[in-house]
């Protein structure tokens, strides 16, 4: 493998590591990240860490501040509020233009991810599985700009409320809604379905505002 292509593998697997970390509650909001310390941790060089920090901070998840280092990005309600704003206009505009275009072949891959999604215990797994299910939900609209957007406010919002939830927290909730979208995607009803998402973005949101840390 060309050199080129190692540095890449590797600057791909520590920002990884380092989402799950963020993902997991791993630092407080407002805690500083010493490059040389991960560096040493993941037993790479400064330079895939300090790639990764420009990617994270891209994304938003965390915020550099001149002269003092790298920090966990701190949000706010008000901040939560207009990533879930931003969530509920984007996503539904791409789940509008997808369902149409959904076949038995996108529709049976939509059930498997919920069904592992179902059985999911930890709230790692369930990020995981959940953000699976809206990639495999908007998947047929081939809107590959639009779904880098949602996917670095999905980065945000994750970030800042999986983390303090526990595995049962709205589990039910977050069960049957899927469903239900489930079914009017496979009726073809878009208005339905649309009403559906923001819906399940609208109550997301309010877990994610109840997770926020008090002041």
């Amino acid at each position: 493998m060309p050199a080129s292509s190692i540095a890449q593998t590797t600057s791909a697997a520590v920002l990884q590591l380092l989402r799950q970390s963020l993902d997991r509650g791993r630092w407080a909001s407002g805690t500083p990240l010493r490059q040389e310390e991960i560096a040493t941790e993941m037993g790479v060089s400064r330079v895939p860490v300090r790639e990764a920090m420009f990617q994270l901070q891209a994304e938003g998840l965390v915020e550099v501040r001149p002269n003092k280092g790298v920090y966990v990005r701190t949000i706010s309600a008000t901040d939560l509020r207009e990533l879930f704003r931003l969530r509920c206009l984007i996503e539904s505009d791409v789940l509008t233009d997808a369902i149409p275009l959904h076949t038995a072949v996108t529709l049976n891959r939509v059930d498997t991810v919920q069904a592992a999604l179902d059985k999911a215990h930890s709230v790692a797994d369930w990020l995981a599985g959940d953000r699976e299910f809206h990639e495999a939900l908007y998947a047929p609209a081939q809107r590959s700009e639009s779904m880098n957007v949602v996917r670095r406010l999905r980065y945000l919002v994750d970030r800042f409320y999986f983390s303090r939830l526990k595995p049962s927290t709205r589990a039910q909730g977050w069960h049957e809604e899927h469903h239900a979208l489930i079914r009017a995607v496979r009726r073809r009803d878009a208005k339905a379905a649309t009403r559906l998402l923001q819906s399940h973005l609208a109550q997301t949101e309010r877990a994610a505002l109840a997770a926020l840390p008090t002041t």
